[in-house]
């Protein structure tokens, strides 16, 4: 009975790590070549930022909106302004 086993890595790693194990056997070596495209692929922000490079971008996302959102000065939104000449 053949039994397959499945060592993983740059053949450098897995003749130095398992070569004396290996050295009297049959093996066979398939060979899976990385193309360019697959290793210049950026894996997104969400997946690959730290806590602190989170709370860095929401700090930053933050302080890119306008600190008074309101088209109004603070007085005529205040509430005694509003209701004035009422009661």
């Amino acid at each position: 009975m053949t039994q397959a086993r499945l060592y993983e890595g740059t053949f450098e790693e897995i003749s130095a790590q398992y070569g004396a194990l290996l050295a009297k056997q049959r093996v066979q070596v398939f060979v899976v070549e990385e193309t360019a495209n697959e290793e210049s692929v950026e894996r997104p922000f969400y997946e690959t930022a730290t806590p602190e490079e989170w709370c860095k971008a929401h700090r930053e996302w933050a302080e890119s909106h306008r600190r008074n959102p309101y088209p109004l000065s603070d007085e005529a939104i205040d509430r005694d302004s509003i209701y004035e000449g009422r009661g």
